[in-house]
């Protein structure tokens, strides 16, 4: 019970660090959201009769309405009182207003969840099933040529970025031989419901950001999952298996590849968490909507409220994947919940 309150505890107080720690950038950073919508303000760009041309002046019952609206903070306000409210209003999910799209963020960035989570749950899925199994095999027949070969295309593969592997592939299979749309999530052609066009139309748009996604943790993965299994299979209890005569396939699934795998899983949930801070490239290459595509775009109109709004979903998520992977690794190898993590690791 003790190792369950600790994680919960690890979880909620890391979350909560982020969220102040946005508060502190919101309110005291040079040139920050406050600044910015103070300078609009002045441009004329913000607030009543907006269209340009301001005057230059600033009337601050203004600038607190519009920073309580943007931000969700009201600089008229006692400093703790500012903090109170805007926690408040994001424990409520409000993530305020994005400048760009004159929509409240979560407006624009809830709807893009599932695609991000879309792309990167069969991502994910895709790149352990095949590293676990490539893995095994190159540990079975280590010192072979074929082993030889297929670690050094690993460690090739592995070593090239993600994001240049993105490009390569919109630019060979997009816009060289139009196999692959080059933008956007759906075929805007098709009639949105259960309908093969429609399914077919999302999985083709998400095909070539997933071939990046598996590529970038596929070598690596691989590699882990060798010399896991390398290890494994020169322990004793191994021995003792095989002259008790125990059947070969037996020893593989149940004694190396279980045991192998277990170091897989987390590495598995911790991919998850790359997954959606790797998303801002990957989703702005492809000009796919995603989380990480709206906080590019955030960052590119300097819409503050967009970009913290998009760094807070993106935190939160890394969090709940690592509490996962705290929480079913010690169902799977109970020696965590006994402190002896150096052993179970």
């Amino acid at each position: 019970m003790n190792y369950y309150v600790k994680r919960t505890f690890q979880a909620f107080f890391t979350v909560w660090a982020t969220l102040t720690f946005t508060f502190v950038l919101t309110r005291y950073m040079p040139g920050g959201p406050l600044d910015f919508i103070k300078a609009q303000m002045a441009l004329g760009n913000l607030g009543p009769g907006s269209g340009g041309g301001g005057s230059g002046s600033v009337d601050m019952a203004q600038f607190s309405q519009l920073a309580q609206e943007y931000v969700g903070i009201d600089p008229s306000k006692p400093i703790y009182l500012q903090y109170a409210d805007y926690m408040v209003r994001l424990l409520q999910g409000d993530l305020g207003q994005s400048i760009w799209y004159g929509e409240p963020v979560a407006q624009v960035l809830f709807p893009a969840i599932p695609w991000t989570v879309f792309l990167g749950s069969i991502a994910v899925t895709v790149s352990f099933t095949t590293r676990v199994v490539i893995g095994a095999l190159l540990a079975y027949i280590e010192g072979s040529k074929l082993d030889l070969g297929g670690t050094t295309a690993l460690i090739w593969g592995h070593s090239i970025p993600f994001y240049i592997i993105a490009i390569v592939l919109i630019y060979v299979f997009a816009y060289q031989y139009g196999w692959f749309p080059i933008s956007g999530r759906v075929n805007a052609n098709a009639t949105p419901g259960l309908n093969v066009p429609f399914i077919q139309g999302i999985l083709w748009h998400a095909a070539l950001p997933i071939v990046s996604l598996v590529w970038v943790s596929f070598g690596q993965g691989a590699l882990a999952m060798r010399a896991n299994s390398i290890q494994v299979l020169g322990e004793d209890y191994l021995r003792a298996a095989r002259l008790r005569g125990i059947d070969s396939d037996r020893i593989a699934l149940l004694y190396v590849g279980r045991n192998a795998i277990l170091p897989m899983y987390t590495q598995m949930l911790i991919q998850i968490a790359f997954v959606f801070a790797g998303s801002v490239y990957l989703e702005s290459i492809f000009a796919y909507p995603g989380v990480g595509y709206y906080l590019f775009q955030g960052i590119q109109a300097r819409d503050y409220p967009l970009m913290m709004g998009a760094f807070i979903l993106i935190t939160v998520t890394v969090v709940l994947a690592m509490y996962v992977a705290d929480l079913t690794y010690s169902f799977l190898d109970p020696r965590i919940k006994q402190g002896d993590a150096s052993e179970a690791y």
